[in-house]
């Protein structure tokens, strides 16, 4: 086995964590919310951030390690390629979507979660809310990232 087959393996088993990762927690979240049961609301979101930091973050180094590296050993430029910069560009924009907006609006849920009592009232009301936007960029981070994945595939 040579290095490009390792490096090619590495990255395909890093795009199955990452786009795994990714559609686990929109399924988790909302088969959580569902049961507008705040400990399993709770319980899904400390998943969702053990997830992140185990298996979304050591992905997305793997992913762009392996794909430059694999890029730059044979050959392909990356940025001068049309279909493979705004791939680049795709994978990015959902970094700073995830960054920037799914995980603060996670921990700001997590902490309403744990702080609630029951599944009614006003604090409930703002959860969902939180939810509906979370679930606006996750939706959005979700195009990115599979989009990134079809621009990368089909160059």
């Amino acid at each position: 086995m040579n290095v490009h087959n390792v490096l090619k393996l590495l990255h395909l088993i890093a795009v199955v964590v990452f786009l795994g990762d990714i559609v686990v927690t929109a399924v988790w979240r909302l088969l959580a919310d569902r049961t507008r049961e705040p400990r399993v609301i709770a319980y899904a979101l400390r998943l969702v951030q053990f997830t992140d930091k185990y298996l979304l973050v050591p992905s997305v180094f793997a992913l762009a390690a392996t794909g430059m590296l694999r890029a730059h050993l044979q050959g392909i430029p990356l940025w001068t390629n049309p279909a493979l910069a705004a791939g680049q560009v795709s994978f990015m924009l959902c970094g700073v979507v995830w960054s920037q907006m799914l995980r603060p609006i996670q921990a700001r849920q997590l902490v309403m979660a744990e702080a609630l009592g029951d599944a009614s009232g006003a604090a409930f009301d703002d959860y969902l809310l939180l939810t509906k936007k979370w679930f606006r960029w996750g939706i959005l981070a979700m195009a990115l990232a599979f989009g990134s994945m079809a621009l990368m595939v089909l160059h």
